[in-house]
């Protein structure tokens, strides 16, 4: 249909406000153009939202277990696996979320969340900003050589643990600091 009402646009473009219907149907016109060109600003600025129009409600349940249980790996059930079928492939397609399965069940085991942006995008639907201000800042604040512990992060500011973790993720895949991969460590440290 798009393309059948191309030549109608750009007729009225050319007529434009020298015909009293045609001079509304410019500003009609301008305002479907406005609109589609917000769209897809918006696409560009979230991304993760458009993948599925289930997928911020979803990511705040998610949140919400995250938050409860202290791991990036989570275990819903069968109702919450068959609301959010698609929007969960639409996540798990662009590698946010990885399903964990068992022969003969339709629905998955359980998620693991495995890309630290999911996690930050949750965090901006989800979270009190005041407190992922104050994560960045003392990340982002700590001097070169010094060491942070998300663990005491994690009790100062109150958010979970694999939220902080996430947060030290995204500052090493930039170059400006180094994760701490030994088991059971919440550390960090600032190298630029």
């Amino acid at each position: 249909m798009e393309k059948n009402i191309d030549w109608l646009f750009s007729l009225i473009r050319i007529a434009g406000v020298a015909f009293p219907v045609s001079a509304s149907l410019v500003q009609w016109q301008a305002e479907i153009s406005s609109k589609d060109l917000l769209e897809r600003v918006q696409k560009l600025e979230d991304p993760v939202s458009f993948l599925h129009e289930d997928i911020p409600e979803l990511s705040k349940l998610i949140y919400q277990s995250l938050r409860k249980n202290e791991s990036p790996v989570l275990s819903f059930v069968d109702e919450f696996y068959e609301k959010y079928s698609r929007a969960l492939a639409a996540l798990e397609s662009q590698g946010y979320i990885e399903s964990s399965r068992c022969i003969g069940n339709r629905h998955p085991v359980n998620i693991s969340l495995c890309d630290a942006s999911f996690i930050m995008y949750m965090c901006a639907l989800a979270e009190d900003k005041s407190k992922m201000t104050r994560l960045f800042s003392s990340v982002d604040s700590c001097a070169v050589g010094l060491w942070l512990d998300g663990k005491k992060i994690k009790e100062e500011i109150d958010l979970p643990l694999p939220v902080i973790l996430a947060m030290f993720e995204i500052f090493e895949s930039k170059g400006i600091g180094y994760r701490s991969k030994e088991v059971g460590s919440a550390m960090y440290y600032a190298k630029a």
